[in-house]
């Protein structure tokens, strides 16, 4: 599974009790700024970044009969909420699962079976459920330590179906734009109020029951992203506030992108199909960004002008939508016809996490052509905020060989709004890096089917912060010629946005690693040297490996020179 984050989608949502963001003042302008990868001065003000896992949920139920098919995937919810107000547990959304036959499974004589197994049981043996393979984030000091089998619990109400009518409005928060009633409650939970009698069951367990990968240096699939000489790129300004929609918060975030755009010498192209278009030539690249209005389409809600929205994820590479999110209730994600072409979907709402990287990924048909930055709390800013900084990093990346990560896009992003809830999905298994792909050795070319591998293991620790650096040697005693050189590298680096690494032969030193990227555990990766190619490979071979920066620490576990020969046949 791809699990978390190229036709890129940035998606930005206020759900119904967040902050609405995106005020009066005026923000500096992201594409006026120095969008270079400056190493650790642009990330010391970031919180760890945290993990994603998948969990296990475990808990008992006192529920009618015809509702204890739905009452798994409601105490869910009860949990995320519980969780999310502690601040570093985040549980995606259970509210699509309430009869999923295979994820939910109840504990019948001491047998586990799945809900389908389950219809024919007397539902007074219903009473203690389990669901599997929840995804979850953990932020902060939650991650610290965490393997498989580590226990987390949940305060839910034992009867979650009459709570309204059981505890009134003392086990759950305030909020100004709902009013407290049985369907929201699980919105508004909090078992630890003052005054709150409420009957809890035995704490909800959550179980770690699978640790996903982590700490790989991946990027966007900018060759897709600029395969036919375009990016293009529509945000999406939904109605935020309450009052007249020409003074609406999300129409001065559109007056604003649009001074930003102009600002850094964007052309404003005329009369485009919906809203307003802005265009900009980088090293031969046209990147193309609309901006649609409250008008053009106000939200999750507005039928209306459903159209629009359908548009804008059908023909762009780049949409930001900022709007309410309808407590994750709203089907807008599951209607459109998606592209088959990669695409990247920003998500900055309040749960966007929680609530719609599931059917985004559902209407997508899987990871392969889809990555999706999203949040996992209530983000109080606009989408300027993390729209226009990364869009502004796109400009940079393309005028500098493509040469941000998604860690690098996810600094610029944090920088700006201060905080480091936002997270990516569905980026570990991406192919593209500016050295090569990330995912295995290419095709065979006709007639180069011997190959040679000529491997050290030195475990050089790396200085920091020294130009010198280590250097390791190869000896090849093949008098030939290469159709193929591939450089395996295993590297060891706790900010491998540090390093520099060469490799020199006979007169020739190419570069394959050039302070790309930022934290991470290392690299491990194989490179094609096409400056080696045809070239006499006889002799040394030298990876040199220097660090840099200050404060990071790495070692040069092993290496291996990979060279492929003409076959002999």
């Amino acid at each position: 599974m791809k699990a978390l984050a190229a036709m890129l989608i940035v998606v930005g949502l206020g759900l119904v009790g967040c902050g609405e963001g995106g005020g009066n003042e005026a923000a500096p302008n992201p594409f006026l700024e120095d969008q270079s990868n400056l190493g650790k001065q642009d990330s010391q003000y970031m919180n760890p970044d945290g993990i994603e896992v998948e969990v296990d949920l475990e808990g008992d139920v006192d529920a009618p009969s015809y509702r204890k098919g739905d009452a798994p995937a409601v105490l869910g919810q009860f949990a995320l909420t519980y969780l999310r107000k502690q601040g570093d547990f985040y549980l995606e959304s259970l509210a699509e699962d309430a009869s999923s036959g295979n994820r939910v499974e109840w504990r019948v004589d001491g047998t586990w079976l799945t809900a389908q197994q389950a219809e024919g049981v007397s539902d007074d043996k219903l009473v203690h459920f389990r669901i599997r393979g929840v995804n979850s984030v953990l932020l902060h000091g939650a991650s610290d330590g965490v393997t498989e089998g580590k226990l987390f619990m949940a305060k839910v109400p034992k009867k979650p179906f009459s709570i309204m009518s059981d505890a009134g409005d003392k086990c759950a928060d305030h909020d100004s734009h709902m009013e407290l009633d049985q369907s929201v409650y699980w919105y508004m939970w909090n078992p630890e109020r003052s005054g709150c009698k409420a009957e809890l069951q035995q704490d909800l367990l959550i179980t770690v029951s699978r640790m996903l990968p982590s700490g790989k240096v991946t990027y966007p699939e900018y060759d897709q992203l600029v395969a036919d000489g375009k990016v293009t790129a529509v945000v999406l300004f939904g109605k935020i506030g309450d009052g007249d929609i020409d003074t609406d918060t999300g129409m001065y975030g559109l007056k604003e992108m649009a001074s930003w755009l102009k600002e850094a010498k964007f052309t404003e192209i005329q009369n485009p199909p919906v809203g307003r278009r802005f265009s900009k030539k980088i090293v031969g690249v046209d990147l193309e960004i609309d901006l649609y209005s409250p008008r053009d389409f106000a939200g999750l809600s507005d039928m209306g002008n459903f159209d629009n929205f359908e548009r804008a994820l059908r023909e762009h590479e780049i949409v930001t939508y900022d709007g309410h999110s309808m407590l994750g209730a709203s089907d807008f994600w599951e209607r459109p016809n998606y592209p088959d072409f990669y695409q990247i979907f920003l998500y900055g709402g309040c749960l966007g996490y929680e609530y719609y990287v599931a059917p985004i990924l559902k209407g997508k048909g899987g990871w392969e052509k889809l990555d999706i930055m999203s949040s996992v709390v209530e983000v109080s800013v606009g989408a300027n905020e993390f729209a226009g900084p990364f869009l502004a990093k796109l400009a940079w990346a393309l005028e500098h060989g493509n040469s941000v990560s998604w860690r690098d896009m996810l600094i610029a992003v944090r920088k700006r709004v201060g905080d480091s809830t936002f997270g990516v999905s569905g980026v570990r298994e991406n192919c593209y890096s500016p050295t090569g792909t990330l995912c295995g050795a290419e095709e065979e070319e006709p007639g180069t089917t011997d190959e040679k591998r000529f491997e050290v293991k030195p475990n050089l620790s790396i200085p920091d912060a020294d130009e010198a650096g280590v250097t390791s040697t190869v000896e090849v005693p093949d008098d030939a010629f290469a159709a193929r050189v591939t450089l395996e590298l295993d590297i060891t680096h706790t900010y491998v946005g540090d390093l520099r690494i060469s490799l020199e032969h006979d007169g020739i030193e190419t570069v394959v690693w050039d302070n790309a990227g930022s934290y991470g555990s290392g690299i491990v990766e194989s490179f094609t040297l096409d400056d080696f190619a045809g070239k006499q490979v006889k002799g040394l071979w030298t990876l040199k490996v220097r660090d840099t920066w200050q404060a990071d620490a790495g070692v040069l576990n092993k290496w291996a020179l990979v060279l492929a020969f003409p076959s002999a046949e």
